[in-house]
């Protein structure tokens, strides 16, 4: 099952593969280099064969029966007798002791190997040799012993019939009982006499036909072969790790598992920008780069918000996030630039009252906010502050960092405060601490016309868009969309929104200070006496 839920595809495997590669990578290097570092360590080992051809004995124990040819019985029975306890003895008061060998059938033929792996070649064919030769000669001498015994069996026979003659003597009356006995003993000599021919030309069945020659190189290790196997292993090991991690993993990082969790489309997927976590260097890309991936994701952000405040009122929108560091302060700064750029009038809320960093990326003082406001130190209009640069963008900051900002954000000083806004500006976007750590965000909603969720692809966690989504669903706060932020080609980005077919960047003319085009601008010259004061708002 992959992350959106749907089956297994041949895309998924590779996108799933192309995030963990560095995975499979480490376990292939790990596998190359433990099996070369064996490999070079390993002792140095030989390995030397004698070959031994199986065939008939060359003659029959019993008389008158004929030569059997060998069988698949015969070979494998020798194979298990090549190494068995009389040859191992005599291998072992041969040499002082008794290596272990191994024992093959040649390509299903009636010749057998018996191959020794020693530390030098010359052990190696010695071993060999001397285990080749001793199995001749067990066979050698068991055939003797059948010949040996076969013959004192047929004397035993030959000495019964010649006492049983003795007995009878020359009496007529035997005559015929003694001629037979005597024909019996007749062939039993001739049998005898043929037994001892036999034996004198007796074979063991087992002939030595090819000496093992010392080797002229080691049988191991074999580095290059060592290398691959360790290659494959590793390589195998490694996609097995990348899929087990990827399975285990609960980080979110495609866009169709975000709208799945979030139960909200994905109206902007923002490329990762790496200097942004650096504090010193500004989140507002659209100011700094304007030209980017990142700042063209922010444009089609706002397209995307402006869609959505056709279908229904969108004047409030609240920022934020299931934790902590995903993205969302920079997503409101840069969403609220863009806004701006286009000729509406903005206000920025700085209402995370625990880790307020809006006013920060403008280079804002927060001090004067939200709190000083509601505690009745200054007035809305004095808490507001233009961003320098912008003639339609206003910061009203966090204020000084109360003690219990669920409760004071849960007032009806703060309902008027948003209600004063919204009256005054085109559009009022609300910078909230994350969803799951503290209930800020849901009090926030009821002041808000929508949410707007940001994630971090890689970072955040399945489980948690998901507990976030079903607490604004508990609430009843509609979430507009969804901004997937810090994207990778890994888990989803391509090559920007289109660039290289025909955006015309050559000769854009960027505003000095906000990066906004001719195009883009207001219009307007001056800061107007009175920030509050109504303005004909831009149709919606």
């Amino acid at each position: 099952m992959n992350e959106s839920g749907s089956g297994p595809t041949l895309r998924s495997y590779l996108v799933t593969l192309r995030r963990r590669k560095w995975w499979v990578a480490v376990f292939v290097l790990l596998g190359l280099a433990t099996s070369l570092a064996l490999s070079l360590t390993e002792a140095k080992q030989y390995s030397a064969t004698a070959q031994l051809l199986v065939q008939s004995s060359g003659q029959g124990v019993n008389l008158g029966s004929t030569t059997q040819p060998v069988t698949t019985t015969d070979v494998q029975t020798d194979l298990q007798l090549a190494t068995s306890a009389p040859v191992v003895k005599a291998v072992r008061a041969e040499l002082g002791s008794a290596p272990a060998i191994s024992t093959s059938e040649v390509a299903q033929t009636n010749v057998i190997a018996l191959t020794a792996i020693a530390s030098s070649p010359a052990r190696a064919a010695l071993i060999a040799n001397t285990y080749a030769k001793a199995f001749v000669a067990q066979t050698q001498n068991a055939a003797i012993a059948s010949v040996t015994a076969a013959q004192a069996q047929l004397q035993s026979q030959i000495n019964s019939l010649n006492q049983q003659i003795k007995s009878l003597g020359n009496r007529p009356s035997t005559a015929s009982q003694l001629s037979a006995l005597v024909n019996q003993q007749t062939v039993l000599k001739e049998e005898a006499a043929q037994l001892q021919v036999n034996g004198a030309v007796a074979t063991s069945g087992v002939e030595f036909v090819t000496p093992a020659q010392p080797p002229a190189s080691p049988s191991s290790p074999k580095p290059v072969q060592d290398a691959l196997l360790g290659l494959a292993a590793g390589l195998m090991l490694g996609l097995g790790a990348a899929f087990l991690r990827d399975s285990l993993d609960d980080a979110l990082t495609s866009k169709d598992a975000a709208e799945r969790l979030g139960k909200a489309p994905v109206l902007a997927m923002v490329p990762m920008v790496n200097s942004w976590k650096k504090r010193k260097r500004s989140a507002v890309a659209v100011n700094s780069d304007p030209t980017s991936p990142a700042s063209e994701a922010y444009r089609s952000l706002r397209t995307s918000v402006q869609f959505a405040r056709q279908a229904h009122e969108l004047r409030c929108l609240l920022v934020t996030s299931p934790a902590s560091a995903e993205g969302k302060t920079s997503t409101i700064a840069n969403l609220g630039a863009v806004f701006a750029q286009s000729g509406e009038r903005v206000v920025l809320v700085s209402a995370d009252l625990r880790r307020p960093r809006l006013g920060e990326l403008f280079g804002v003082d927060e001090k004067p906010g939200l709190t000083s406001v509601l505690r009745g130190e200054r007035t809305l209009e004095q808490a507001l502050q233009q961003v320098e640069g912008y003639d339609g963008l206003w910061v009203l900051g966090a204020g000084t960092v109360p003690s219990n900002p669920a409760e004071l954000l849960n007032g009806p000083g703060t309902r008027q405060i948003f209600a004063t806004l919204r009256e005054n500006f085109d559009l009022v976007l609300v910078d909230s601490p994350p969803v799951l750590p503290v209930t800020d965000a849901l009090v926030l909603s009821a002041y808000a016309d929508g949410t707007l969720l940001v994630v971090a692809a890689g970072q955040t966690r399945r489980s948690q868009l998901q507990r976030t989504a079903e607490r604004f669903a508990q609430g009843k706060a509609p979430v507009v969309g969804i901004v997937l932020n810090e994207v990778t080609k890994e888990n989803g980005y391509g090559y920007g929104y289109g660039y290289g077919y025909g955006y015309g960047y050559g000769s854009y003319q960027p505003h000095p200070a906000t990066g906004a085009t001719p195009a883009e601008s207001n219009g307007h010259t001056s800061t107007p006496p009175s920030v509050l004061s109504r303005r004909n708002r831009h149709t919606q």
